[in-house]
């Protein structure tokens, strides 16, 4: 149940090649559109402020080949080890960050701490019980940065909202596939639904008292006369749409693969027929900026080619904002896509040079080399995925790969520490057996997090101080770097 594929040229079930197919000889180039309505939100980055972050504790075993639509089941595990849990709880803010997680079994909580608590103890770090919130909802799958909402930020009144998307899945496995779609064509844009991961984002809400229904009356705990908690503004985008396949700044830009244009088909097209045209990618990319204009504040959207030709299509296998003027790109030991992604430095270096304000776009490089990791028994060829990192208030968690790439490994924690000019706390964070990083599957895949003020105002909600001191960092040999 893993996204894999290398870092390659492309094949005839890549993307480009998708491209080369339907529209001729020419592909879409990297382009900016752009909407100046005005909006009083903007969308929320991730290297703003965060107060939890959500992880997914999902069973491992298929279900039926009749009900592929259902979860699996059998024994449950985390797509991320747990050092990562425990090491963001370490994290160095003044209020401590939560931990929630996507499983609905509250018999599952005791286990989940003791085992969380034997980490903690084995790394000398203080773990806190009382920080791990179960959400009751159980996922397909582990890929919470695909699924869960994206944030936004009321300029005006100070509120948080929420833009859900439509969640589908490019993966060719068949955990949580949605019956009627099994032969989904990856490359075609048409993916695979999991309606249990879509439900997440909703489930999310409603356990935050951020009522996407108008029916959710949640009070102040001990007080049932008193008004409403602040609620969080919810809007649906209408856009199919992956979180792995989405980056944005503070102000105002998104940015994402072409991956967007071929999932969102307008109504006009003849999609089914094959009729799709470089003329009908720009419509459907004037759609998306219209709609990301007016449910998530973007005044600018960055159309990238993939320079990687993998299925997966996610620009956060190989780029990611690490703040608003810097931007990490991936190097590779291919020269194809080496200049793929010097076009998208080049060409995104001119947006924000050429915006009213002069922006600059600092751009840091991270080489990430070829390597293999054990999938069942053979060798699966991946790629050390080094941009799949998640940035948490001042600190960044990036996947490294085993010892035997630990020049590699020691290079990228480098590059980021570059990044930052030190003013980050940079840790490495090995995948764990079963379920190993993988060039198009990594870390930020499997996380996200919760703005720090919709945290707060929950625990107020539920009676909980969010003042609770945090509890002491710990260093330890393989995560830390400064």
């Amino acid at each position: 149940m893993s996204k894999k594929l290398k870092f390659a040229k492309p094949t005839t079930e890549q993307l480009n090649v998708f491209y080369e197919e339907k529209m001729g000889s020419t592909e879409p180039e990297n382009k900016e559109y752009s909407c100046e309505k005005p909006n009083p939100f903007r969308p929320v980055a991730e290297y703003e402020e965060m107060g939890g972050v959500v992880f997914s504790y999902i069973g491992t075993k298929e279900p039926e080949d009749k009900h592929k639509q259902l979860p699996p089941g059998g024994e449950r595990t985390f797509g991320v080890p747990n050092e990562l849990i425990v090491l963001t709880q370490q994290n160095d803010t003044e209020k401590p960050v939560h931990t929630f997680i996507f499983c609905d079994d509250e018999k599952q909580l005791e286990p989940i701490n003791a085992s969380l608590q034997k980490t903690a103890d084995e790394m000398k770090a203080v773990f806190n019980p009382d920080h791990v919130h179960l959400i009751p909802w159980d996922t397909d799958t582990y890929w919470t940065r695909d699924f869960s909402p994206w944030w936004l930020y009321n300029k005006t009144t100070g509120e948080y909202g929420i833009a859900k998307h439509i969640y589908t899945s490019l993966g060719g496995g068949t955990v949580g596939l949605v019956e009627g779609s099994e032969n989904a064509a990856a490359a075609g844009g048409t993916g695979i639904f999991r309606g249990n991961d879509d439900y997440g984002a909703v489930k999310l809400a409603d356990f935050l008292n951020a009522p996407i229904r108008q029916w959710n009356n949640a009070r102040w705990h001990g007080q049932p006369n008193k008004e409403l908690i602040p609620e969080n503004k919810w809007f649906f985008t209408g856009m199919l749409h992956v979180g792995g396949n989405y980056m944005c700044t503070t102000d105002g830009r998104i940015a994402s693969s072409y991956l967007a244009a071929t999932q969102n088909e307008l109504p006009s097209d003849k999609y089914c027929d094959g009729n799709i045209t470089k003329d009908s990618i720009g419509r459907r990319m004037e759609y998306i900026m219209e709609q990301s204009n007016r449910f998530l504040g973007a005044q600018r959207y960055y159309a990238l080619v993939d320079p990687t030709g993998t299925y997966i299509g996610h620009i956060d296998c190989w780029g990611k904002f690490l703040s608003d003027n810097i931007l990490l790109l991936a190097e590779t030991s291919d020269a194809a896509i080496n200049e793929g992604l010097s076009e998208i430095e080049k060409f995104l270096k001119g947006c924000f040079a050429n915006d009213a304000a002069g922006s600059t776009l600092t751009v840091k490089r991270v080489k990430c080399p070829d390597i293999y990791v054990p999938d069942g028994g053979a060798e699966c060829a991946t790629t050390a995925p080094y941009t799949n990192s998640l940035i948490l208030n001042g600190c960044v968690y990036v996947p490294i790969a085993d010892e035997k790439y630990e020049e590699e490994n020691q290079a990228a924690l480098k590059a980021y520490e570059e990044a930052y000019s030190g003013k980050y706390k940079i840790y490495g964070i090995r995948g764990k057996k079963g379920t190993p990083w993988l060039g198009t599957d990594a870390l930020h895949c499997r996380t996200n997090a919760i703005p720090r003020t919709v945290v707060d105002n929950w625990l107020k909600s539920q009676g909980l101080d969010s003042n609770t001191p945090k509890v002491p960092i710990i260093r330890t040999k393989q995560a830390d770097r400064t």
